[in-house]
């Protein structure tokens, strides 16, 4: 199998290319992309998260990957709760030797609205396996109510 060498300067005008329509496309949706192959470490990355409902909660798992715990930050702002963090690259890797690069390393952050119905004191979270689990406890009144009808 033969790689692209990075330094042909057909690819980089490829790379170019190829950022400014992924920067179009991810614009259009209200989010940011920058960077791309060396910059990098200059990106603002969305880590990818599911959110779940329950009668008793909200439930957000974020995937983080190589993240330490104490590396995350969690913190409610204003009516957001936000993740943030950093990935960081693996020391044995030098970037003049790098030929394909899927992962993304630098900077992280994803706010995630919070419903009125939050009771923003009992948040509770954990991580296991590069998962980030944030429980966010739905107020008591929020509950759902049996109504007898007469």
């Amino acid at each position: 199998m033969s790689l692209i060498s990075t330094t042909d300067p057909n690819f980089d005008r490829m790379e170019r290319r190829l950022n400014q329509v992924f920067d179009h496309f991810f614009t259009d949706l209200g989010l940011t992309r920058r960077g791309g192959g060396q910059q990098q470490d200059q990106t603002r990355i969305s880590p990818a998260v599911d959110i779940y409902e329950d009668d008793k909660a909200w439930h957000v798992h974020t995937e983080l990957p190589g993240v330490k715990k104490e590396d995350i930050k969690l913190e409610t702002q204003g009516n957001n709760v936000v993740i943030s963090g950093e990935f960081n690259r693996n020391k044995e890797h030098n970037d003049n030797n790098v030929r394909y690069q899927e992962r993304r390393y630098g900077a992280f952050q994803r706010t995630i609205p919070l419903p009125d119905n939050v009771e923003k004191n009992n948040i509770k979270a954990n991580f296991n396996n590069g998962v980030l689990e944030v429980c966010l406890p739905k107020s008591v009144e929020a509950s759902p109510k049996k109504i007898t009808i007469s």
